[in-house]
């Protein structure tokens, strides 16, 4: 490493998290990345690695190309470095504090709270990661040199509720913020050039998200009526759809409506799937804390309006329409689909509500001011 005559070397931001997980966390790490590049700032990045996570997983690669060595650098132990501001994504990565980190002086320290700390809160709970542990850890490792105690934000108004209602007792060990710390998205790279031509077609009802049980309706009624085996629609899944085959068993005994298209996780580029299909559509288990909805504002950009239930309305407002029950989607969609002008409309409600809080501009705004409240 350069040195500067014995001084630390300077870093507008530094990101700390776990850089190997695939899918929306790392998509939120490289956005904000990339927001602080365009600003001209100087990010540092310091991976904490999650122990119970396969040890020979590589960074991920949306990070790696990010790195240049100039505006974006990978820091490792045995540095001692500075920042105007220290971000730490994903506390289940400090349940225990980790030795090989750099040293860091920040002048404040934003945790971005962006998972509850149970994985659902059913039945079956089981816990990522403990609040009053993580704090302890975040102290050991980052306390000294910091100006100010860490300030936690949770990522959205839903993970906001749980560590309310759940984790009441713990939250004494914490500095949470009154204002959420919400994803960001560059708008402009997501939109398509145009809505697929409507007609004498089925509608084209897409999702997209990992395949795991979390995060589908956990039962045959609410999973078809959220995504009706009716011919005048066609299912469009990229993410895969083991959960859903498991979950129809007893109604199609092991496969799929006809009606459905599923493609693998990874195997199209989200934007370009979302392009395809008229009318995004996400419903998930209902013991499932649906941490933000990446996957949810993603389509907003490209121009594709969202149909959601009503536990989303809170984070995304007027850029989503809602039903209660799965049983209203189909006649939303409908509804949607045969109003062109209805259509356009809720296309712009949601691009105006996205660039209001999820921009990259947004971002920077609330590195320099304090973050924004919807």
């Amino acid at each position: 490493r350069p040195s500067a005559k014995g001084q630390p070397r300077h870093f507008d931001v530094i990101l700390a998290s776990d850089f190997r997980f695939p899918g929306g966390t790392t998509s939120s790490n490289a956005e904000e990345i990339q927001a602080q590049r365009q600003a001209g700032l100087k990010t540092g990045l310091v991976e904490l690695a999650f122990y119970n996570y396969n040890a020979n997983r590589p960074l991920d690669d949306k990070i790696v190309r990010l790195i240049d060595g100039d505006s974006v650098e990978l820091l490792c132990h045995g540095e001692t470095v500075e920042c105007d501001t220290l971000i730490i994504r994903q506390p289940m990565s400090f349940n225990w504090a980790q030795r090989y980190v750099p040293r860091i002086r920040a002048k404040q320290i934003r945790v971005i709270v962006n998972q509850p700390p149970m994985r659902a809160y059913g039945d079956e709970r089981a816990e990522l990661y403990n609040l009053r542990s993580s704090a302890k850890a975040l102290q050991q490792m980052f306390g000294d040199g910091t100006e100010g105690p860490p300030v936690w934000h949770p990522i959205g108004p839903l993970v906001r509720e749980a560590l309310l209602e759940h984790h009441a007792d713990e939250l004494d060990a914490i500095n949470l913020s009154d204002h959420d710390w919400f994803n960001i998205i560059d708008i402009k790279q997501w939109a398509r050039p145009a809505r697929p031509e409507p007609g004498n077609r089925p509608i084209r009802i897409g999702r997209h998200s990992r395949d795991a049980e979390v995060k589908w309706p956990a039962d045959a009624d609410s999973l078809l009526a959220a995504y009706p085996a009716d011919p005048g629609f066609e299912i469009h899944v990229l993410g895969g759809a083991e959960t859903p085959r498991k979950v129809l068993e007893p109604v199609y005994g092991g496969k799929l409506p006809e009606n459905w298209r599923v493609l693998d996780f990874g195997s199209v580029e989200p934007k370009d799937f979302l392009a395809g299909i008229d009318i995004f559509v996400y419903y998930t288990h209902p013991d499932w804390v649906e941490a933000f909805g990446r996957v949810i504002f993603e389509p907003m950009c490209v121009g594709v309006p969202c149909i959601l239930p009503p536990e989303f309305e809170k984070l995304f407002g007027p850029a989503a329409l809602y039903a209660a029950h799965p049983g209203e989607v189909a006649g939303i969609a409908r509804d949607l689909y045969e109003n062109p002008a209805r259509y356009e409309a809720q296309v712009n409600r949601a691009l105006d509500h996205v660039r209001r809080l999820f921009s990259h501009e947004t971002h920077i705004r609330r590195l320099r001011e304090g973050p924004l409240t919807p």
